[in-house]
């Protein structure tokens, strides 16, 4: 599969059952590997390290111009590959 240009952000729709209940998150970057590697660095960062996180609990939802992010988001997606949105529950 053909990555999206660096100008697309491909969206991966995030549901973990973590210790203090469901969390919910999509994670905003260019491919499966990433989005993983970042979504596991979130649940770390806000306590749930223990929390599984596959492809079923982060799944591909769509593509979204990078340019509708903030430009701090921008930066991140450049940089760090990605960036994480949380959302309700």
């Amino acid at each position: 599969m053909q990555k999206p240009a660096s100008d697309t952000v491909r969206v991966f729709d995030t549901w973990v059952n973590g210790a203090q209940g469901t969390i919910h998150f999509d994670v905003m970057t260019t491919d499966q590997e990433t989005a993983l590697r970042l979504a596991k660095e979130f649940l770390v960062s806000i306590g749930e390290p223990d929390a599984t996180i596959t492809t079923e609990e982060c799944q591909f939802c769509h593509n979204e111009p990078l340019v509708v992010f903030s430009s701090d988001q921008q930066r991140q997606f450049r940089e760090q590959g990605g960036f994480i949105v949380k959302l309700p529950v």
